[in-house]
């Protein structure tokens, strides 16, 4: 499993949410602090699963074009795979 870094939004959304609650009130707070920890983590994910996907297709590509050299290299020399 990869590492993730989404649950340390939730640290943010409390803190945020205190700070609301320190200026507008507890219950405003409370939804503050609710709201960032989940929207937060859903935005940190999807983001963190774009990313991993990217980069799997790009170590594809980079294995696909080491082969397809390799390939044209053994041909030219008269071998086959």
């Amino acid at each position: 499993m990869r590492r993730t870094y989404a649950h340390n939004v939730v640290v943010i959304g409390v803190l945020l949410g205190f700070l609301v609650a320190i200026k507008a009130g507890i219950i405003l707070g409370i939804i503050v602090a609710v709201a960032v920890s989940i929207i937060g983590y859903k935005l940190i994910r999807a983001f963190e699963n774009k990313v991993d996907d990217v980069a799997d297709k790009a170590g594809d590509a980079i294995s696909h074009a080491i082969y397809d050299k390799k390939k044209k290299r053994m041909e030219r020399m008269g071998h086959r795979i």
